[in-house]
């Protein structure tokens, strides 16, 4: 992992899921943190590992090329097929991150990439057609 973040600035952890318990897989960048103007990591939810790495790669570069603080609902164009958005939301319990701590001793804040529906329709949205959990909230 260290190695990994020395020459690419970062790394992306992925966790599997467990079909027995329902836990959905999860991925997260460690090291985003320590480059310039940014001070905090990125996480996605439900998604192969081949798809969250490609997916946080993309965004950390179109938040930085963009300059892009994440905030709250925060809609991230470029990164889906479609034209569709991401929307980022803070992760509740960023410490449950586990390698950032253990990497850095310390836990920045966390970004969660949220994906839509066909229609651009947010997990929470009224409409949305995504079945129910298949996004696990961070």
């Amino acid at each position: 992992m260290v190695r990994i973040i020395a020459e690419h600035g970062y790394a992306v952890q992925h966790v599997h899921g467990d079909p027995a318990t329902g836990a959905r897989p999860f991925a997260y960048s460690i090291g985003l943190h320590t480059r310039p103007d940014r001070g905090y990591e990125l996480a996605v939810s439900g998604l192969n590992a081949e798809m969250s790495h490609g997916l946080l790669n993309v965004l950390a570069t179109v938040l930085a090329d963009g300059g892009f603080a994440p905030r709250d609902g925060l809609e991230v164009g470029g990164v889906l097929q479609d034209g569709l958005a991401l929307q980022l939301r803070p992760v509740s319990r960023p410490e449950e991150l586990g390698i950032i701590h253990a990497t850095y001793g310390i836990t920045p804040p966390v970004w969660q990439a949220v994906w839509p529906d066909q229609h651009g329709r947010f997990p929470g949205d009224a409409h949305c057609r995504l079945p129910k959990g298949t996004q696990t909230l961070l």
